[in-house]
């Protein structure tokens, strides 16, 4: 049987060593460049980033990149502060990001023009994404609330105020009929959508939830917490969470992966890939801030101080198992004269003229030689 493994090999690629502008403008930033998200651009091959730096109102970038190449980053335009979430419409035509200051950003590619809307989710972001149908951009912020952009009416259209806890996670359901949320409270809100009507509130943890993912078609949720957990239970309300893994540090991120492989990242670097009851980690070189699979064969992770590493899925044969003996047949008791021996004689086959001297005695000894085993 066949397992999937992940190599332990990080393809690492220090991010702002080689960032290219389409006017040859050097990258803003430190040397030691800081992604904090990362999302495909649609059936481009091509993958969006959000950056920023140790200082979050300094100016930062959101760039691209091809997954064969992760070091290399082309930017494509600026915010006036870190940059926190990035997204692209599924046809890959535009992109929406957010900044420390609740700025949004929206780039047009075929274009290459970006707009900056201030204040457009009034503070600070830890989450975002673009709706099923790709018309609006959905941000939770530090305050506890639920925005929604319309992209074609350049409003905020519709609002949900939580319990006051920041929101820290979203994921739409795969019928994306819900939205779910995760709040610094440890909790997960169940919003129906369009409306954004609470359907159910599920405790996870006493300590904050930091990412959520749909699993199992939408019957089940994942929950990475900052008590070091990740935790599994069923998409509905009062739900009962069991951990399935447990790490060393806060569970931050979660991606799942075209074929349904968990991947979860932790602030102090490891990642963690639980399946079917069992846990295989690894080890990036810095800080976990964003994971995005590459299908189902490549895992790219965003850095605090590495850049864009990546990881790749091998296979690995099983061993067979050893075969079974096979059992003795008793030999029937025949005499010898039903059977005789065949008459060879011995002229036909003559012995090997191998004179004694060249091959003596003592270079094989008797006792080394042991019976011949039958062939059964």
């Amino acid at each position: 049987m066949l397992r999937n493994y992940l190599a332990c090999l990080l393809v690492i690629a220090v991010a702002s060593s080689s960032v290219s502008a389409d006017q040859n403008e050097p990258a803003t930033g430190s040397t030691e460049t800081w992604v904090t998200s990362i999302a495909p651009m649609g059936d481009s091959g091509r993958f969006v980033a959000s950056t920023a730096n140790g200082l979050l109102l300094r100016e930062s970038d959101v760039v691209s990149f091809d997954p064969a190449h992760p070091g290399e980053l082309t930017k494509l335009y600026q915010h006036p502060a870190a940059v926190w979430c990035v997204q692209a419409t599924a046809d890959g035509k535009r992109i929406a990001s957010v900044d420390y200051r609740g700025n949004l950003g929206v780039y047009d590619v075929e274009a290459g023009k970006s707009s900056v809307h201030e204040k457009a989710f009034e503070r600070w972001c830890q989450s975002m994404l673009i709706s099923p149908d790709n018309q609006s951009v959905v941000a939770g912020n530090e305050a506890g609330k639920v925005l929604v952009w319309s992209l074609g009416e350049n409003k905020v259209t519709q609002s949900i105020e939580l319990e006051g806890h920041s929101v820290t996670g979203l994921a739409f359901s795969p019928d994306g009929k819900t939205l779910a949320t995760t709040d610094g409270g440890g909790h997960v809100h169940l919003l129906s959508w369009p409306d954004l009507k609470e359907t159910a509130k599920i405790q996870i943890s006493e300590s904050p939830a930091w990412c959520i993912a749909f699993v199992d078609g939408g019957a089940k949720l994942l929950v990475g917490c900052s008590d070091r957990h990740l935790y599994q239970c069923d998409a509905k309300a009062d739900a009962k969470p069991e951990s399935v893994a447990e790490g060393k540090d806060w569970i931050t991120q979660l991606a799942v992966s075209s074929d349904g492989q968990v991947a979860a990242g932790e602030v102090s670097g490891a990642l963690h890939f639980p399946s079917a009851g069992t846990v295989d980690s690894m080890n990036a070189e810095s800080g976990v801030w964003a994971l995005c699979w590459n299908g189902s064969s490549q895992l790219l992770a965003g850095t605090r101080k590495h850049g864009i590493v990546s990881a790749s899925r091998s296979w690995k044969w099983s061993p067979n198992a050893p075969a079974a003996p096979a059992e003795a047949t008793p030999t029937e008791d025949k005499p010898a004269e039903d059977k005789p021996a065949e008459a060879t004689p011995a002229e036909d086959k003559p012995a090997e003229a191998t004179p004694a001297e060249d091959k003596p005695a003592e270079d094989k000894p008797a006792e080394s030689k042991e019976p011949e085993k039958a062939v059964q």
